[in-house]
């Protein structure tokens, strides 16, 4: 665990945030860090308007993807802020807070793979994505920074309503929210699980010949005797079927069959959807977004 004194000691912390410019207005927290992990920003972005009253928070990985186009992959956003301000206009989302933290780079993998997912591979298995992919995990560390660090300076700086918080991303993203959910549900009571990395292994697309079947009962595993009931947490899982994600439908209907055999009901805790003709993009992503935002803030718009 990361001491609440690193957080009162930080001078990174302690600097006014920086109003970033672009087409969607930002706060930046700079350089935020925590033991064992690259340093990376935290990007905050609050409806406008809502600055005075207690919102809740969405916290989402890769979040140099999700505001301004000048800084995301490709120069496409995932649209966070404005498919938020359509759904609060239409009556389907609630006013919330959205903070991004930003991977860290080429030590994305290790930071967003889950140590107990690792773990459940064949160690020459475990050991070859390791070398591949930068880890061994920082997962523990990478959760440690969300809960110890990130946590309480949103909450210090910004009107987080007090309560558990939905955590989502991408690809690698999905596993690291999935993870959250399983390691941390004292924080965390919702996460969306866009595209998800099953494979566990990027950037390689699919594994190899033999290693389907071990993946598989790893992804079992992990579910089955990790994630527990649903005791009120939701969880959003989806793939499309391009690119990247076209390799992910034997997977997640592994992950559908732990789901269920854990006591997750389809639609109602847990919501496992394909989306045909879409890809592993943040114009993807984009597009779908308001589906998973409804589904883990339903009651709250």
């Amino acid at each position: 665990m990361i001491s609440r004194r690193l957080l009162l000691a930080a001078p990174a912390l302690l600097a006014g945030p920086v109003r970033a410019a672009g087409p969607v207005a930002f706060t930046r927290h700079a350089d935020v860090a925590g033991p064992g992990l690259l340093p990376r920003h935290v990007d905050v972005w609050v409806p406008p308007g809502h600055e005075g009253r207690p919102l809740p928070l969405l916290l989402m990985h890769d979040g140099q993807n999700l505001f301004d186009p000048g800084l995301a992959y490709g120069g496409t956003t995932w649209r966070v802020a404005e498919t938020i301000m359509a759904g609060m206009a239409a009556g389907t989302l609630p006013a919330m807070i959205v903070a991004g933290v930003w991977n860290s780079g080429a030590q994305r993998w290790g930071d967003y793979v889950p140590a107990d997912l690792m773990a459940r591979l064949p160690a020459p298995l475990a050991a070859r994505f390791n070398q591949a992919g930068g880890g061994p995990s920082r997962s523990a560390a990478y959760l440690g920074l969300l809960a110890d660090v990130v946590l309480p300076l949103l909450r210090a700086r910004h009107r987080v309503a007090p309560g558990r918080v939905v955590i989502a991303g991408s690809s690698m993203g999905g596993l690291a929210s999935l993870n959250a959910l399983i390691e941390r549900p004292d924080l965390f009571r919702a996460a969306g699980c866009l595209s998800t990395h099953w494979p566990v292994l990027a950037p390689q697309p699919e594994p190899a010949a033999g290693e389907v079947p071990a993946i598989m009962a790893a992804i079992s595993g992990w579910i089955g005797q990790r994630l527990g009931l649903p005791a009120g947490r939701r969880l959003w899982l989806d793939h499309g079927d391009q690119g990247l994600d076209q390799y992910y439908a034997p997977f997640q209907a592994v992950a559908d069959t732990a789901l269920q055999a854990a006591g997750w009901r389809q639609g109602q805790d847990a919501v496992s959807r394909a989306f045909p003709g879409t890809g592993h993009n943040e114009a993807s992503w984009a597009a779908r977004l308001a589906l998973p935002l409804s589904f883990l803030f339903k009651g709250q718009a």
